[in-house]
């Protein structure tokens, strides 16, 4: 039975001492379950903070309506505030779980954004957990064997933190049990064909408690790992890593010859991943045979839409790598990502402006002799990187590069863009400082360990 007074489950979490906290609540037992220990905490803590408490109705299922009603007479009741809000819109054929995922965090970011919050807690388990590691483990994902982090930024904002990944949904359950309240069982959650389920059932039966043991000291052991070497990659990159021209990164020599491999070829993915602007590491094996050659003959080759040449001296250039379709040109729109690179940021634009990649043109006017690195490597680079203009359809376009329109692009920290699990903050922010990003804030854990 869980002890909710002094509650230790809250212990690591910094709650706004007054203000909103979003609460995600489906009406299943585990986010009922956090609803219900919040409000317990919070009270005998004698907290300013109040709870928001949010249900995302995804439109999947006609039950859902009624779930979100059962929440939402709970939390009366109770006089906590509640909002239910919808997924509209057309739902796709295919990839529905992730769709979902996103569009519930996307969902619960803009709500706790208008409440004033920054933080969102979420109901993962242990159970949760457990199932995480064991599918990762099942698909041979490396990193992805730390499981969920205790929190992860949400689009560069918002926090989602999971206070409960201590705690067996048993558990939980038995907290409700005990409060006379009834939840509601997703029945999808006993369809096969979901990856989860899948897993949940290869746990289920008599030795379910030491399988899931286990399972949480490998995930355990492996966000440890995690950690420790994206910190080592993070002082790699700080050290070997320089921007010499617009789009263009510098490495030094003996970034090739780096005691720590580990860290070494996990600082080339991040640095491959960041100039490509995609929200996935590269492939670590074809990564590895790529820091191999670092040490070798000149080269010139492509990974993850960045581009890397090797020069004569043994000094390496990346830069963003020109192929139609992937810089292509787009609304300058508030909060719109460009390229999976770059943020434009605040209101107020022309509706007719736009942000495309420079182009090879315009980079050439551009280019100033810097720091030794080759002319036309600092031309292909700076083509790569984007211009904000506003479109005339009398005369084609009004250009605006730096110390016009451009100033309102931030550069964004790839691969961390949607979500930075608290694994990932030493190397995304030394990506940050690297490219001049928008900084990341620090995450509402006490005595910050994030594995």
């Amino acid at each position: 039975m869980l002890d909710i007074s002094p509650n230790p489950i809250f212990s690591r979490i910094r709650l706004p001492d007054s203000g909103p906290v979003v609460a995600a609540v489906s009406g299943g037992s585990d986010s009922l379950a956090l609803l219900i220990l919040l409000e317990a905490h919070l009270r005998a803590n004698g907290s300013g903070g109040e709870i928001l408490a949010v249900t995302v109705d995804h439109g999947l299922r006609p039950q859902a309506a009624d779930e979100a009603a059962m929440v939402a007479r709970l939390c009366t009741e109770r006089g906590i505030p509640h909002r239910t809000i919808k997924w509209e819109g057309e739902k796709p054929a295919t990839g529905v779980s992730a769709a979902s995922r996103e569009a519930r965090y996307r969902l619960l970011a803009e709500v706790a954004a208008e409440a004033g919050a920054s933080v969102v807690l979420t109901g993962h388990t242990m159970n949760d957990q457990a199932e995480t590691i064991a599918m990762r483990r099942e698909r041979g994902d490396g990193r992805g064997l730390a499981g969920m982090a205790p929190a992860t930024l949400y689009d560069g904002k918002m926090w989602i933190v999971r206070p409960l990944l201590a705690c067996r949904r048993a558990d939980l359950k038995n907290v409700l049990v005990d409060a006379g309240i009834s939840w509601a069982d997703d029945p999808s959650n006993e369809m096969a064909q979901y990856e989860r389920v899948s897993a949940r059932r290869a746990l289920a039966g008599p030795e379910e408690d030491e399988i899931v043991s286990a399972l949480i000291e490998q995930g355990r052991l492996a966000a440890e790992d995690r950690v420790a070497t994206g910190e080592r990659a993070a002082e790699i990159i700080t050290r070997y890593a320089s921007i010499v021209s617009p789009g263009l990164v510098k490495l030094d020599p003996a970034f090739a010859r780096v005691n720590d491999r580990p860290g070494a070829r996990l600082a080339l993915r991040i640095l491959l991943a960041a100039v490509g602007g995609r929200e996935h590491l590269p492939d670590a094996a074809r990564a590895r045979k790529l820091y191999e050659r670092l040490d070798g003959a000149a080269f010139r080759s492509t990974l993850g839409g960045a581009v890397v040449d090797l020069r004569k001296a043994g000094v390496g250039y990346l830069h963003r790598e020109m192929r139609a379709g992937w810089t292509g040109a787009m609304q300058a729109a508030a909060g719109g990502v460009w390229d999976g690179r770059y943020r434009v940021n605040g209101g107020g634009l022309p509706e007719n402006a736009v942000v495309e990649a420079l182009g090879g043109t315009l980079a050439e006017a551009r280019v100033r002799d810097r720091n030794g690195a080759p002319q036309a490597l600092m031309r292909a680079a700076m083509a790569a990187e984007p211009l904000v203009h506003v479109r005339h359809a009398e005369s084609g376009s009004e250009g605006s590069g730096p110390g016009g329109l451009s100033e309102r692009l931030r550069r964004l920290p790839a691969p961390w863009i949607r979500f930075l699990p608290s694994f990932d903050l030493a190397p995304a922010r030394a990506v940050a400082d690297l490219l001049g990003g928008e900084p990341v804030p620090e995450p509402p854990l006490r005595s910050h360990n994030a594995a």
